[in-house]
């Protein structure tokens, strides 16, 4: 008895595999084809190289970011510690890209490495994990710009970055001229220069 009961488990789970396979390999309407990463999680924010199609930033919900060269035949995976909220591309500079994660981060070499420009690193002085690794807070004094929400790079100067930012109740616009390494409110000018130390 004990033995046909191990037979119709062994058969059951068979079946579910089976069926299981055959759904991954199913014909898809439209004649779509998986090319992307996967593997767990939903896929965010593409964005496109205005400089070459082929080159695309995507961002998942379990903190990985994956960027490809070859418009999606291979993909390679990145983490800036947290889950990236928007990417920006450089508009001169074909090799410059930027993303929000815990931080404003910038790749200067087509997205091989990433480092970190706001908070500025100097100012760091710890991460706050809360309930995963996909929430974590970069702890840093001072911290004159809070989370940014949205950024441009002025189309005309690569050293000038547009930053919407502070609290989700009250944001601001900020202004750096030297590529990230001081930010200006722009609704005052002279009024406040935030020095990242």
């Amino acid at each position: 008895m004990r033995t046909q009961s191990l037979i119709r488990l062994a058969l059951f789970c068979a079946a579910v595999i089976l069926t299981c396979l055959s759904s991954a390999f199913a014909a898809r309407p439209g004649d779509f084809q998986v090319i992307g990463p996967g593997g767990g999680g939903a896929m965010f924010h593409p964005t496109i190289s205005p400089h070459d199609v082929n080159t695309v930033l995507i961002a998942c919900d379990m903190t990985g970011a994956y960027i490809t060269h070859d418009g999606g035949r291979s993909w390679r995976m990145f983490n800036l510690r947290g889950v990236v909220s928007f990417f920006v591309f450089d508009p001169l500079d074909p090799k410059t890209m930027y993303a929000q994660a815990t931080g404003l981060w910038r790749s200067s070499d087509s997205g091989e490495s990433w480092n970190l420009i706001y908070p500025k690193p100097s100012t760091v002085k710890g991460v706050a994990m809360n309930s995963d690794h996909a929430d974590e807070d970069i702890l840093a004094e001072p911290d004159p710009l809070g989370t940014i929400t949205a950024m441009a790079v002025d189309p005309a100067n690569s050293k000038i970055l547009y930053a919407a930012a502070g609290d989700k109740n009250s944001p601001a616009l900020f202004i750096s001229r030297d590529f990230g390494e001081t930010w200006q409110s722009a609704e005052a000018p002279s009024a406040r220069v935030c020095h990242l130390y």
